[in-house]
């Protein structure tokens, strides 16, 4: 199942002791022309640990994790920010994990 890709393994860890405390979502608004572009650059972004085109306000949902709060400005106004195409990203930064994938 592994070789078809049925079944993949991912690994969840905790990112705080390796120096990564910030998690954020965001919700990126981005014009429909540009999704596609946008969500595979969005993608490519070594902060980004998932990402989706969706329905909704927003058509991209984010998962992302940063050192500290100024590596999150940095990632939100400069990678994000000077994408084509994006015209908002509304940010939450994660407080507390109340659940993970057990």
């Amino acid at each position: 199942m592994r070789g078809t890709g049925v079944l993949y393994l991912a690994v969840e860890y905790d990112s705080e002791p390796l120096g990564q405390g910030v998690e954020a979502l965001l919700w990126p608004t981005v014009a429909p022309g540009a999704l596609a572009e946008a969500g595979a650059a969005v993608a490519a972004l070594s902060e980004v640990r998932f990402a989706a085109a969706v329905t909704g306000r927003a058509n991209l949902v984010v998962s992302a994790l940063c050192r500290t709060t100024d590596d999150l400005c940095t990632f939100l106004s400069e990678r994000i920010g000077g994408l084509a195409g994006v015209h908002t990203a509304e940010t939450v930064i994660t407080l507390r994990r109340v659940k993970t994938l057990t």
